[in-house]
């Protein structure tokens, strides 16, 4: 068994021990189980890691969610484990994605550097400080969806560049470095 195969396994395992824990937890009784984004939970060589708090050793995250995450060593790690994982047409929760179902990948430093998160959620708000991201990205890269950075965590302030889909860059427009903290998929 490749070590990609052990990896994404691990990952599975933990993400669903992770997801009967968030079920089960006081928010659940109020109906609200997993929707605080304020602290993304991910899984990282077979531990549990509040990405709010910090990525430790993970360099690269992947959420298609909005509430879990699955977090590597590298970029390269993740892109081989994630395209060795992916059905075709289907997230890993068994729900049909749209039509436009490409991510979007926010770097931590200039010309496509340092640690990486991609995301897939389309049409909500979400806020990077769940993810350890707010006011951190430096370079992006968007896929065949559009997308709107926001200088504000509840989509306010607007990100003057461009976010078509397909679009990217290596540094973000004059006086946005570091101050993106929210972001839409369109």
């Amino acid at each position: 068994m490749s070590r990609a195969r052990r990896t994404v396994i691990a990952a599975a395992v933990a993400l669903a021990a992770l997801v009967t824990l968030l079920s089960s937890g006081p928010a659940a009784a109020s109906g609200d189980a997993g929707h605080d984004r304020s602290n993304v939970v991910a899984t990282f060589e077979g531990s549990v890691i509040h990405l709010a708090d910090g990525w430790g050793e993970a360099q690269a995250c992947a959420s298609d969610d909005g509430r879990t995450a699955r977090c590597y060593r590298s970029e390269a790690e993740m892109d081989a484990v994630e395209a060795e994982s992916a059905v075709p047409g289907w997230s890993r929760g068994g729900i049909a994605r749209a039509a436009c179902s490409g991510p979007l990948r926010l770097y931590r430093a200039a010309n496509y550097g340092g640690s990486v998160l991609q995301l897939s959620v389309q049409g909500q708000y979400i806020n990077l400080a769940g993810y350890g991201f707010d006011n951190d990205t430096s370079s992006y890269r968007i896929g065949p969806c559009g997308a709107r950075f926001y200088d504000t965590a509840t989509g306010g302030g607007l990100y003057p560049g461009s976010t078509t889909a397909g679009a990217s860059s290596p540094t973000m427009a004059a006086g946005w470095d570091n101050r993106i903290s929210s972001i839409r998929i369109l």
